[in-house]
């Protein structure tokens, strides 16, 4: 885990790399060029073949190596034998002691759902609004958040608490213009709201004046959570994707494993602004999806339809985008939730290999139609 002195010295290299970032993005004729460069340059250069087969679609103008009629199923031997011990059924009973633990208020918990698929459609954010952003770009925001999923992990937060971090930044910024220079104040204080409401001991003020490097004072985070608190109306509860990600979760049976790997899929998604255009229940049906298929396991029953209002083949989009998060996460710059989920705490999943062994069986299929082409088919 991060100390408070990497903490302190990773808000310094954000500070340096938004300058960066502004630097580079001064000589495109436009903001809206610029945000669709930015936006352009984190489209993953890997190709998505890799994992194709979790979502079993390709990326446009992709061809996969191999024979068009040539399947390679994510099998339980993809896993390293280190982590396969942590990925066995769960609980046929789980559905059965969820709805017997009275915190689970389960003669509500229906209706309470109910009500966030209904609150969650008058909360959408505009999954353009950065156009209207004058001095701040996307990678500017991937940058923050980034940040914050450290100093969210030092912490030891709940993960309801990053969730509502970033929906609040995202909030705000749909609203109000913000200066490059005050991006980061308008991280942490929406971190210290969150914690507030999501916390049963928040960390103090003073924590959020040291994580910055004393870049902002207590006075100048105070006056910042008046200003959010007011562009928001004191509209704090909203629901998030973790919100249904635990229902869904319950429906498909995790075990805890399984619920890590599809948290790290949707802590994959807030690092990418493109992913607003997904609603939280959306994002959180195709975390459960695209995991399932990585464990090979009944990709999407007949339970989480009904849950969800779902299909498959609805989802099937947002689960190929996330599939080529998981792709170039190992290689991307910012590397903070895969950090946080390669710590055994999250089992490691972020460590799980499911490419090596879908490359090798790329190129055995390969060989094998090289050789069929060689002999004239035979």
């Amino acid at each position: 885990m991060m100390d408070s002195v990497s903490l302190t010295s990773a808000a310094s290299r954000f500070r340096a790399e938004v300058k960066v970032s502004q630097r580079s993005g001064r000589s495109r004729s436009s903001m809206g060029s610029e945000n669709a460069a930015a936006e352009k340059a984190q489209v993953p250069t890997m190709p998505t073949s890799v994992l194709g087969d979790a979502t079993n679609t390709y990326s446009t103008g992709f061809r996969p190596p191999m024979a068009p009629d040539a399947h390679c199923p994510v099998k339980p031997s993809v896993l390293e034998p280190r982590f396969s011990k942590y990925f066995g059924e769960a609980n046929a009973d789980e559905t059965t002691v969820l709805s017997g633990n009275p915190q689970n208020v389960s003669e509500y918990e229906q209706d309470i759902f109910d009500g966030l698929r209904r609150e969650e459609a008058r909360c959408m954010i505009s999954p353009t609004y950065m156009e209207r952003q004058v001095h701040i770009n996307i990678k500017m925001r991937a940058i923050l958040v980034d940040w914050l999923v450290d100093v969210h992990k030092k912490y030891k937060l709940r993960p309801e608490t990053l969730f509502l971090t970033v929906q609040l930044i995202d909030r705000y910024l749909e609203v109000q213009t913000v200066k490059q220079c005050h991006l980061q104040l308008v991280g942490v204080t929406a971190l210290l709201i969150a914690a507030k409401f999501e916390e049963i001991h928040p960390p103090q003020i003073k924590e959020f004046e040291h994580i910055t490097d004393k870049a902002y004072s207590r006075d100048e985070i105070f006056k910042m959570e008046v200003l959010i608190l007011k562009a928001l109306q004191f509209k704090i509860c909203c629901p998030t994707a973790v919100h249904f990600l635990d229902k869904y979760q319950s429906v498909n049976g995790c075990s805890d494993s399984h619920c890590s790997l599809a948290q790290y899929l949707l802590e994959l998604t807030l690092i990418d602004y493109k992913m607003l255009k997904y609603a939280p229940s959306h994002l959180a049906a195709a975390a459960i999806l695209l995991s399932n298929k990585l464990l090979r396991k009944p990709s999407w029953t007949t339970a989480s339809i009904k849950q969800s209002k779902m299909t498959e083949p609805m989802l099937k989009e947002c689960a190929k985008e996330m599939c080529a998060f998981l792709e170039s996460a190992e290689t991307g710059s910012l590397q903070a939730v895969r950090r946080k989920f390669s710590q055994p705490k999250h089992h490691g999943v972020a460590q799980l290999n499911f490419m090596a062994s879908l490359g090798s069986q790329a190129s055995t299929l390969s060989s094998t139609v090289a050789r069929r082409a060689s002999t004239g088919g035979a």
